[in-house]
């Protein structure tokens, strides 16, 4: 019996006061440029959750641009995990200048609730219904900062970017766990697009309905958060737990190629770097940043 609450204990302080704290970059090369195309990379961040207190974060993320060096930056939101977290956030973020692209997640509109844990093993999270101009977080002025750093907002929109000589097509939805996905929206931007030589599309929840749409709009890669990767995944196996939406829970972290509906389309999942102030643990599943290169397919 002293065994079993013994390693009890060392998971719990494991998860509670050392991974959460391991911030790591995960690399990968996806396959979807024109052939002799140069490769472009890309710095995927999600789900970073901040609150004033967190300096090792802030500093962390402060060195970001000089570590990885991007050609671009996408943002798939919840980087706000308290009400005072917005100056933090931009400070911590003012190194990636643009080009980059960002969408919100539920976290940089609404302050975070005290919620049973447990909850998740049975269903998502519940929507935010509350209107209450207190338990707004200042999301505008959030956006206008990414505005600044030269990153364009994609919530229920598309636009282009030009890097390394390629023509890239964004197209976003704003936060689907909150219901604010608009999809007729988002297809008629899409098909205002014009000509391009890759469509990426970019939401923060990967509901199926949602990357479904995409694909069907010739998203031919598709970045999203929100899962936080499980947050807390089968030791040793790094299975996660649930994904807090419909998509499976082997997809809940890292980059997949799926085939649903007649299309066929990479689906790249950031773990992300943080979690509730409410819930604050990480067991066999590191806080991370994304960085995808993409490469010619031949």
């Amino acid at each position: 019996m002293l065994w079993f609450v013994a390693l009890a204990l060392a998971v719990i302080i494991w998860a509670t006061l050392i991974e959460r704290f391991l911030f790591t970059i995960k690399r990968e090369s996806i396959a979807v440029l024109p052939s002799n195309s140069a490769s472009i990379t890309i710095l995927h961040i999600s789900d970073i959750h901040l609150a004033p207190w967190q300096k090792a974060k802030m500093r962390w993320l402060a060195k970001l641009a000089k570590t990885v060096q991007p050609d671009m930056v996408i943002d798939t939101g919840d980087n706000l995990g308290h009400r005072d977290a917005v100056s933090p956030a931009l400070v911590s973020l003012h190194g990636l200048k643009g080009p980059g692209v960002f969408v919100n997640g539920s976290n940089d509109i609404y302050a975070p609730v005290i919620t049973n844990p447990f909850s998740y093993l049975l269903h998502p999270s519940k929507r935010h219904r509350d209107n209450n101009p207190k338990n707004r977080l200042d999301v505008e002025r959030l956006n206008a900062g990414f505005r600044k750093l030269g990153w364009t907002e994609l919530n229920n929109s598309a636009s282009t970017i030009k890097i390394n000589g390629l023509t890239l097509g964004f197209i976003g939805t704003d936060d689907p766990h909150e219901g604010r996905a608009d999809l007729e929206k988002v297809s008629a931007a899409a098909k205002k697009l014009g000509k391009t030589d890759l469509i990426i599309g970019v939401t923060h929840a990967p509901y199926l309905e949602v990357i479904d749409a995409l694909a069907g709009l010739d998203a031919e890669l598709i970045f999203a958060g929100h899962t936080h990767g499980g947050q807390v995944c089968w030791p040793f196996i790094g299975r996660a737990l649930v994904t807090n939406c419909d998509l499976p829970a082997k997809y809940a972290r890292g980059a997949h190629q799926l085939e649903r509906a007649g299309k066929s389309f990479w689906l790249n999942v950031c773990a992300g770097l943080g979690n509730s102030i409410f819930a604050p643990v990480r067991l066999a599943c590191r806080p991370e940043v994304r960085v995808i290169t993409l490469v010619a397919k031949n």
